[in-house]
């Protein structure tokens, strides 16, 4: 039995308040009795209640187990997110993804899986370089029908699924593609042996991605196409007959120093 305290009296309108900071959370079937000097006495119908002040939790899972900080995650496809609320339905706001060797920082978006947790959209992420320091913290924000809300985060390493890792490139800062006496490129990029999921080589013309580290100390030039700090850009690669292909890499701008990272992703071999 809950009894209301009057806060507002207009005209014939009477306003009741009922404090339930100290009812239990749960779902309720309510309804109001109100009596007047006479002893006239009304009800309502019954209504239904939720008192729900208890935010939603959130869990981390990789490969359909739990994700615990520190781990190594190879590609966050393989992540999934689950909220668990007991009275109302839960929702995910946001993700945020930070660190890495970049200390990058941004807004994942995501989707929402049949079994209703939720996978992150892929990112072009840099792998963690040194796992003591280049960790990801992925960090979820959630709320329920009723306006609790939560946070929380997890930090793993981070690796690609097929990572191929080149040896560091030296070159000259000039925007040409520098070759030694014997017409051998100074710097180049390796592609080797590419296959296709059925286990063959991948041969001819590829469609590829570029990605330079946003922390890059300049452009690179790629058959033509120019790369900056933060950007993504397609190229085509010409593989051949599958076996090791050469591409020729140099700075965008004369006199470059310094030290450019950057990626190649191939979305889909063919």
């Amino acid at each position: 039995m809950l009894n209301g305290a009057k806060i507002a009296l207009s005209g014939e309108d009477y306003t009741y308040a009922f404090d339930l900071s100290k009812l239990a959370e749960g779902r309720y079937d309510l309804n109001f009795l109100a009596k007047d000097t006479f002893e006239n006495e009304t009800s309502s119908p019954f209504i239904t209640l939720v008192h729900d002040m208890t935010p939603p939790e959130i869990s981390f899972n990789y490969d359909n187990a739990p994700l615990t900080s520190g781990n190594t995650v190879y590609g966050l496809e393989n992540i999934s997110i689950k909220l668990n609320d007991e009275l109302t339905k839960p929702t995910l706001l946001r993700l945020e993804l930070r660190g890495g060797p970049a200390s990058d920082s941004v807004v994942l978006g995501f989707n929402q899986n049949v079994d209703g947790s939720y996978t992150p959209d892929y990112p072009r992420l840099f792998p963690t370089l040194d796992t003591s320091t280049d960790k990801y913290t992925l960090t979820a924000y959630a709320t329920d029908a009723k306006g609790n809300t939560s946070q929380k985060s997890i930090q793993f390493a981070y690796f690609p699924k097929n990572l191929v890792t080149l040896e560091k490139l030296k070159t000259l800062g000039v925007v040409k593609a520098l070759k030694t006496s014997d017409n051998t490129p100074l710097a180049v990029m390796r592609t080797g042996q590419l296959r296709r999921n059925d286990g063959s080589l991948a041969q001819g013309m590829q469609t590829a991605n570029i990605t330079v580290r946003s922390d890059a100390e300049y452009a690179i030039n790629i058959l033509g196409t120019v790369i900056h700090p933060g950007e993504t850009k397609e190229i085509q690669l010409d593989l051949g007959t599958g076996e090791n292909s050469t591409v020729p890499i140099f700075p965008a701008i004369n006199g470059s120093t310094g030290q450019s990272n950057f990626i190649i992703e191939f979305p889909q071999l063919n």
